[in-house]
């Protein structure tokens, strides 16, 4: 298994103390996240570096965007390999509005018609996690 820096090296970004610290925050978090929810998690790290540190990082396919509908632009960890798709389903909870990977069920077996090709996949489900789906239960 890859060390951070040996991840952030084949992505082809150098890993300086700041990267590696945004990147290690990121696998922590280990969910969707937008850029309010990381400053506020790395309130010491300028803002501008950041944003910069997160675009480079979904320029180098380390993290893609995900697009849940709220307008609100969210950042995931990119486990699709070499192939730049976004090769998981996301979940979105129609209560929390915390949006998930579900790395368990790929986009891979979506049929394709002939002769297209694909260059992203954005595929959201919508309802409850299980969290608010429990506390829903209790209300009952």
């Amino acid at each position: 298994m890859c060390n951070d820096e040996e991840i952030l090296k084949s992505a082809g970004i150098r890993p300086t103390a700041i990267r590696l610290l945004i990147f290690r925050e990121i696998v922590r978090i280990d969910r969707t996240f937008n850029l309010s929810e990381m400053e506020e998690r790395l309130d010491t790290v300028d803002k501008s570096t950041l944003f910069r540190t997160l675009t480079l990082f979904q320029q180098h396919h380390i993290l893609h965007e995900v697009d849940n509908g709220s307008g609100s632009k969210l950042y995931c960890l990119c486990t699709c390999g070499s192939s730049h798709h976004t090769s998981h389903i996301h979940f979105t909870c129609t209560s929390c509005h915390r949006t998930f990977c579900i790395k368990d069920i790929t986009t891979s077996s979506i049929p394709l018609p002939r002769d297209f090709e694909v260059e992203e996949i954005n595929c959201v489900m919508k309802g409850l996690c299980p969290e608010c789906r429990r506390l829903s239960q209790e209300r009952r």
